[in-house]
């Protein structure tokens, strides 16, 4: 045998061998972590301070590296994530090359069409500009990088990238130093004030990102970004015609129809039943509003359904007291229509309220700022599902359970109490289903044990990360066996899950309840109008069906339409049309009905692994 060919062989086999002899990681859980020991030390130190940067940069370089020596991860998402980290190391070290190439690598991995031209995009078009023009002068730069930027753009199909373009030309109005600044002060640094030497690896990653914001994003704002891309979208989006499949599949049913009563849980962060259409509200009638609980069901003033609120506890009010915590909160109401009117291309009132404040907001009033708005978008989030689920059946009786998720940006560590609270909040609220004949549940949310172990991490729980995985571990299992078992037990309820809005594979990522596998659970992601893959939306062979989760109109607290995106407004479209199959057929089974809104649902042209719901297809088939 040739000398040469037994080289090679011998160097497979040791190549193989390395392989083998790494670990296998099968979900995002069995991650590696890394803490870091920033005690002493403000988030801004290493902003202004290069040599500071450069050793945190070199630390957390090994540390990745020593992961992808020791362990096997398949995961796509998280190598993409990977090698975006490895491109940002490389470009605060001046590596620019191996900052290209990592970047190259990532956009290799990725699976959407819009990511294959828009990963890193930026970064990439600056770092070859600086390669291509090594000596200019700032100013001279700025237009070559301009120049540059607007060649590559021009070659992208703006239809592709439309989501994404307008996303991002929105965010250029509201990019500014003073807000960068209050989020390092307000939510890095109290993390690294708290956790001191075990501060999170994503709080580094941050840390690091900010500096690269402040090195390649912030200062070629108003010059570079915002004219080039705004040119791009004005040029094109008025040739794109959007066409919009989900009309002629959708399904109204009239008044004058013979339709059997359904009622649908919407198991989310409360609901406003007052601005729901009488016909679509559902009505305890033992029920009284007085403090009493009168059908003696252990809940108390349950009229149009139940609550809970952050610990866990029985509370009587459908929506959280939003008042209570912020009298001014309709202004975040404008506030957050302002940011997604801008995300979206449209002019309004409320963007330009929303450009002005942030232009003149100072550091440390931004923290308070981005959690009121948090704050406002659960508040409203229930609502806005319930609509969406109810829409064209008078028969569709919404049933309100909340649940309540914190909104601030470091919150409360979790705990046992806490826990068992949850998991008998996760058995009651099913039970309460069961009691009151709900065919259907929308539960558009989700966390996972991974979550769990931030949370702690950022409050400075735990001595190291073996005690909070630990910890976190024994607290998710808690509450991910109750709900698994809760939703098992009702097997004559259909759960309907978004799968999230990670852009990640929904079974390597393990939330509840989206990584859960049971007959009665059917797990929904996302496309726009066209029926093409949003550039969030969670995927994978764990994903059943998938329904337009792109600017979808509904009603928020008040009853005024807003156009909110996510998974979470995909499920409740499933929700919708299980509800009007039940409406025709009552006597359908849950399998029956899952089955048929999988085989009505029809591939995408863009990829035929993806199934869209076809509500009329579906309907049509019903025996």
């Amino acid at each position: 045998m040739n000398k040469l060919i037994i080289v090679l062989l011998a160097l497979l086999a040791f190549q193989a061998g390395i392989a083998q002899n790494k670990i296998k990681i099968e979900s995002a859980d069995d991650l590696p972590k890394h803490y870091y020991d920033l005690q002493g030390n403000k988030a801004m130190d290493y902003i202004n301070n290069r040599d500071l940067l450069l050793e945190l940069a070199a630390t957390l370089e090994n540390d990745l590296n020593d992961d992808l020596e020791k362990y096997a991860i398949e995961d796509k998402a998280t190598m993409r994530g990977y090698h975006s980290n490895f491109s940002m190391i490389y470009f605060i070290q001046d590596d620019l090359k191996s900052a290209l190439e990592e970047i190259e690598k990532g956009r290799k991995l990725t699976e959407k069409e819009a990511d294959k031209y828009m990963y890193n995009f930026t970064l990439d078009e600056f770092i070859k500009t600086r390669l291509e023009y090594p000596d200019l002068q700032e100013d001279e730069f700025k237009e070559a990088f301009k120049a540059n930027l607007k060649s590559d753009l021009e070659t992208i199909p703006f239809d592709v990238v439309q989501e994404d373009v307008e996303s991002m030309t929105g965010s250029f109005d509201i990019a500014k130093p003073n807000l960068l600044q209050g989020m390092i002060e307000g939510q890095m640094q109290p993390v690294i004030d708290k956790a001191g030497k075990q501060v999170p690896k994503f709080i580094v990653l941050q840390v690091l990102d900010a500096a690269l914001t402040y090195d390649m994003f912030l200062p070629y704002i108003d010059e570079v970004y915002k004219p080039v891309f705004q040119a791009y979208y004005d040029k094109h989006h008025v040739d794109v015609v959007m066409v919009d499949i989900w009309k002629e599949r959708d399904v109204s049913f009239n008044n004058d129809l013979d339709l059997d009563p359904v009622v649908i849980g919407i198991w989310d962060t409360g609901v406003d039943e007052a601005i729901l259409p009488a016909e679509n509200r559902w009505v305890n009638g033992a029920e009284k509003k007085d403090g009493k609980d009168n059908d003696n069901n252990g809940f108390v003033d349950d009229i149009n359904g139940v609550g809970f609120d952050l610990n866990g506890n029985k509370v009587t009010e459908l929506l959280f007291p939003i008042e209570e915590k912020n009298s001014n909160y309709q202004q975040y109401e404008k506030y957050l229509k302002g940011l997604l009117d801008l995300q979206a291309m449209i002019k309004s009132d409320e963007a330009d309220e929303l450009k002005k404040y942030i232009a003149t907001l100072p550091p440390e009033e931004v923290n308070p700022f981005i959690e009121n708005l948090n704050m406002y978008a659960n508040f409203s989030h229930g609502t806005h599902v319930a609509g969406i689920a109810s829409k064209g059946n008078p028969e569709a009786k919404i049933l309100a359970a909340r649940l309540t998720f914190p909104y601030e940006n470091i919150p409360a560590p979790p705990t046992l109490e806490n826990s068992e609270n949850w998991a008998k909040m996760y058995k009651n609220t099913v039970q309460y289903f069961q009691d009151n004949h709900v065919k259907v549940v929308n539960m558009s949310w989700g966390y996972s044990q991974n979550s769990y172990e931030a949370l702690l991490a950022m409050n400075g729980v735990g001595e190291n990360e073996e005690e909070r995985k630990a910890l976190a571990k024994k607290l998710f299992t808690i509450e991910k066996d109750a709900l698994y078992a809760a939703i098992k037990d009702a097997s004559e309820i259909l759960f309907v899950v978004a799968a999230g809005n990670a852009n990640n594979d929904v079974g390597f990522a393990n939330n509840i309840p989206s990584g859960l596998q049971l007959p009665n659970l059917l797990v929904v992601g996302a496309v726009d109008i066209e029926g093409k893959e949003t550039g969030f939306t969670t995927m994978g062979k764990g994903v059943n069906v998938y329904s337009n989760g792109y600017e979808v109109e509904s009603y928020i607290p008040g009853g005024e339409l807003r156009k909110y995106s996510g998974t979470s407004m995909a499920a409740p479209q499933v929700v919708n049309l299980a509800a009007k199959i039940w409406a025709v057929n009552p006597d359908l089974s849950v399998a029956e009905v899952k089955d048929l809104i999988v085989k009505g649902a029809t591939p995408s042209e863009e990829n035929k692994e993806i199934l869209l719901i076809h509500p009329q297809r579906s309907l049509s088939m019903i025996q």
